[in-house]
């Protein structure tokens, strides 16, 4: 399967990585750009080369990002200074609620950090993001018990997390699941385009890689994307865990497809609530609404409720 990219210049796949990266408020840094550039790496002299020589690529300080879009330099480079004094507390946070969530969710398959946890930009702040991979009909059993399992890190960790996004004023957002994906919502993805190939080559298994390396196998359209992601290799952070009574309540309960059904439609008409009451608390929040629109329109047709 041919890139994409095979008919673009340099220049062409150098704006093309660089665009998708502003879309989500960064700019990349030298090596990153050629180790993530779109239709595969190429020879970082050449990149920054092709970069410096672009009018439509603004390259200061180390960092590139699109024309029009400078303030993004300084955005970066301050999450560059800030991000190794928060990484080793960040990965910790999130090994630790894996853990709980393997341990208390028995259809959980996969586990990969995201957002700028993976990608090496934190700010103190940010939530420590996550994608799941999950058995089929079992999307919000599982990310129930991980926004319940949000609460107990929100309470563990609210000092560290002061200057963090609030959920419901007195508890501040520690861990945020962006996706659940099922195995039939992912083997293939009904999309298949650059963003969400980028978001899948940013994102750092740390639990059941071999599935998360099976999901990426059973997408061969990324190779028109990046080829990149195929040549990654991980190894599990975290373990399997020994289930508790909650997770073998919920799998004799959802040992029938009925009752897996049944268990499923539960949980989503209680995260429903609870997302209603956490979307009351920000309402008067300008920003926070913006982001959260912006959140679902990128994450479409894959943000929770948008099933």
């Amino acid at each position: 399967m041919k890139s994409l990219s095979v008919n673009l210049s340099l220049e062409d796949r150098v704006v093309t990585t660089l665009r998708i990266a502003n879309r989500w408020g960064y700019g990349l840094a030298g090596d990153e750009l050629s180790d993530l550039l779109y239709g595969g790496p190429e020879n970082p002299s050449d990149v920054a080369a092709a970069a410096a020589a672009s009018s439509a690529i603004l390259f200061q300080a180390g960092f590139a990002t699109l024309s029009g879009q400078e303030d993004l330099i300084s955005k970066s480079l301050a999450r560059r200074r800030s991000n190794g004094t928060l990484a080793e507390t960040y990965f910790r946070i999130a090994e630790d609620f894996t853990r709980d969530l393997l341990r208390h969710s028995p259809f959980v398959r996969a586990v990969a950090v995201c957002g700028s946890t993976a990608s090496g930009g934190l700010e103190a702040g940010d939530d420590v993001d996550f994608n799941l991979f999950a058995e089929d009909g079992t999307k919000y059993i599982v990310y129930l018990t991980a926004l319940l399992l949000g609460v107990k890190y929100s309470l563990l960790h609210r000092r560290t997390f002061a200057n963090g996004d609030s959920l419901l004023r007195f508890l501040r957002k520690v861990t945020c699941v962006n996706v659940v994906w099922t195995e039939s919502a992912c083997r293939p993805f009904a999309r298949q385009d650059e963003f969400l190939a980028f978001e899948l080559l940013r994102s750092l298994p740390i639990a059941g890689t071999p599935h998360y390396a099976r999901t990426l196998e059973s997408n061969r359209w990324l190779r028109l994307h990046f080829p990149q992601i195929f040549s990654r290799v991980f190894a599990d952070r975290v373990r399997a865990q020994e289930p508790s009574r909650l997770a073998n309540l919920q799998r004799w309960v959802a040992r029938t497809p009925r009752g897996r059904r049944a268990l499923d439609a539960m949980c989503r008409r209680i995260a429903a609530v609870l997302h209603r009451v956490v979307r009351l608390s920000r309402e008067r929040d300008s920003d926070a609404m913006a982001r959260y629109a912006f959140l679902r329109r990128v994450k479409f047709p894959y943000d929770v409720f948008q099933d």
